[in-house]
């Protein structure tokens, strides 16, 4: 049977069983200016009570994306690549392949950074209690949904 959220569930965008209903903004830290999709997955704190990194444990936004690029510039130089392709089609084609690489790249970087920092959050020690394994299966959940496009 699927439960109805009430309206006041939607509006604050969790559900019932307790999970978010968007799946756009994934659990993750912020940085410093806040900005909506910024992220500093290497901003590792240490928690003083239990001792654990709170890196994966900070809530705020993640995005998929590449890790250290500026969409803008990356935007720029496919563009400028493209407009060599009538005088130069070889050359231009060479420059937004390696251009794609280096964004892949980023991407890879930015998913394989987020994925240590979830599991540092509870498994730096073993001796993650409940309330922090709930909230990494939260996490890892978010992060599988937000990499698929959909519902995991």
């Amino acid at each position: 049977m699927v439960e109805r959220a009430t309206r006041s569930e939607e509006d604050r965008g969790t559900r019932p069983d307790g999970y978010r209903s968007d799946a756009a903004e994934v659990p993750g830290p912020r940085t410093d200016s806040g900005a909506p999709g910024a992220v500093a997955v290497d901003a590792q704190v240490t928690d003083p009570a239990r001792g654990r990194s709170t890196a994966a444990t900070d809530r705020g936004p993640w995005r998929l994306g590449p890790r250290g690029m500026d969409p803008e510039s990356v935007r720029k130089r496919w563009s400028e690549a493209q407009n060599r392709f009538v005088d130069d089609p070889h050359e231009a084609v060479r420059e937004l392949d390696a251009l794609a690489t280096e964004v892949a790249d980023a991407v890879v970087a930015e998913i394989e950074s987020r994925r240590s920092a979830l599991r540092a959050a509870w498994n730096e020690d073993g001796g993650a209690d409940t309330e922090e394994l709930r909230l990494a299966l939260r996490d890892y959940r978010s992060f599988v949904e937000h990499l698929v496009g959909g519902r995991a």
